[in-house]
């Protein structure tokens, strides 16, 4: 329905447009009969007829022109409008003054576009936030349509797979040999999902593949998620070869305690200084076990940051030359040098704890001559502005570079089979505890010339013993 005001004029339009219509007719017909006197009849009809037709033409065309432009031009306007609206041009409004339904069409349309600009808004809003989320995650995602191909993908994907630029249908085709393929093309056709593990540019990558399913529960895809668990996989084998180690190291020294305590038990040994050496073996395996737990005990505390260690400002001159002095003599009964670099009296003053820096010369200087079967062992020193860096090298069996990473590894032994002196514990020991300290415990070797062995103490920093809580 048409408005009043509209209607109005509309009827008023085509009231004007039938009587000049009218009076055109009348004026044609008048004229035809003036001169009907002279024509015969058919013809004053036909002319008559023509010349209305024709008046009225004339006379009427204007008039139904504009009444039939007052509704065509708004309605060109608002499908102009919808048009553009329907490409993307959001901005785009239709003429809301236009009268009547029109007008109610227009402001329905511009109400349209601005509840769709704002529904596209937020999708962009939730797309872009997405792809921030997908492109920042630490996993690796692939999203695959139904036909196989690539749709969407992340850049640590690549990284996690090493494919350089990013991976295409091609690559992924030909990822394992193709069984990570077989494993999308399984979850898509069988709509299950799919997990296993491949190892790839030395690393070991956990693929999970769920099937994407759309609302009439036909797969639509599948998403897989691509995860790089060395780390895990590396810390699962260390603590296998953890357990696997202790227990080793304590099997040995409690068979052998059996292998001497049953003959004692069933008075098989007679002689009273085979007794006494059986008896002294035990002790000796004793020892070894109770310094085995208590290492284990020790490295356990410093890993889980209970053990408390005190540091105070002191010389540590007096106490690096007992240390020094008490394995001089050691390295004599194995008949190697010691030699000392420098004058221990130069060294100023440093912030430590003396039992740990005594505890850790212990250990190096220990390993160094355990380690060393011809040549000799140098202990050396040197300070700067900040810290006092020591040196304990030595001239034995060395460690090969494939070795060198894992030295300080719980039960590293330089022999594979484990049968060598120690419990191979004082270096994890050594390198926890620096750790813990804030300093620096480092190493180099070649094999069959030496290692050398270098850690810092540090010197004391006025401004931090003036305010402890910044230290």
């Amino acid at each position: 329905m048409y408005s009043k005001g509209l209607l109005k004029k509309r009827a008023l339009i085509c009231a004007c447009g039938i009587l000049a219509t009218d009076v055109a007719v009348a004026l044609a017909v008048g004229l035809i009969l003036a001169c009907a006197s002279a024509m015969p009849a058919w013809a004053v009809v036909l002319i008559s007829t023509a010349a209305g037709a024709f008046c009225a033409c004339a006379v009427g065309y204007p008039w139904l022109s504009r009444l039939v432009s007052d509704t065509v031009k708004p309605l060109n306007a608002l499908r102009n409008a919808a048009v553009k609206i329907a490409s993307g041009s959001m901005k785009t409004r239709a003429n809301e003054r236009a009268p009547g339904e029109i007008g109610q069409l227009g402001r329905a349309i511009n109400q349209l576009s601005t509840k769709l600009s704002s529904n596209m808004y937020q999708l962009i809003l939730e797309r872009n936030r997405l792809m921030h989320i997908l492109n920042n995650l630490s996993e690796g995602i692939i999203a695959l349509d139904s036909e196989g191909r690539i749709t969407h993908r992340n850049p640590a994907v690549d990284e996690i797979m090493a494919v350089g630029n990013h991976i295409s249908d091609v690559k992924l085709h030909r990822m394992d040999d193709g069984r990570v393929w077989a494993d999308f093309k399984r979850a898509i056709e069988t709509g299950e999902s799919v997990e296993r593990n491949i190892e790839i540019a030395e690393k070991v990558v956990h693929i999970s593949i769920t099937p994407l399913i759309d609302e009439i529960g036909m797969s639509a895809g599948a998403l897989g998620m691509f995860s790089d668990i060395t780390k895990q996989e590396r810390l699962e084998r260390t603590r296998r070869d953890y357990v696997a180690n202790v227990s080793h190291e304590m099997r040995t020294p409690l068979t052998a305690m059996r292998a001497l305590i049953e003959p004692l038990k069933e008075g098989m040994v007679k002689d009273e200084d085979a007794r006494m050496r059986y008896y002294d073996i035990i002790l000796r395996e004793v020892m070894r076990l109770t310094r085995l737990i208590s290492d284990l005990m020790e490295l356990s505390r410093l890993q889980s940051g209970a053990l408390a260690i005190e540091k105070q400002v002191m010389p540590i001159d007096d106490l690096l030359a007992d240390v020094c002095e008490r394995y001089a003599s050691m390295a004599a009964e194995h008949g190697l040098s010691f030699d000392v670099k420098g004058d221990f009296a130069a060294l100023p003053e440093v912030y430590t704890n003396p039992d740990r820096v005594e505890q850790l010369m212990v250990i190096l200087l220990d390993n160094a001559i355990k380690y060393t079967e011809k040549g000799g062992l140098t202990v050396s020193f040197q300070s700067d502005e900040k810290k006092v860096t020591v040196s304990v090298a030595d001239t034995g069996i060395g460690i090969a570079p494939e070795d060198l990473p894992y030295v300080f590894d719980r039960f590293y032994k330089v022999d594979k089979s484990h049968s060598g002196k120690g419990s191979g514990l004082g270096l994890s020991i050594a390198k926890e505890l620096w750790k813990w300290m804030g300093e620096e415990l480092t190493v180099e070797s070649t094999k069959g010339k030496g290692t050398c062995f270098r850690f810092t103490i540090s010197r004391p920093d006025p401004r931090k013993l003036e305010h402890p809580e910044e230290a």
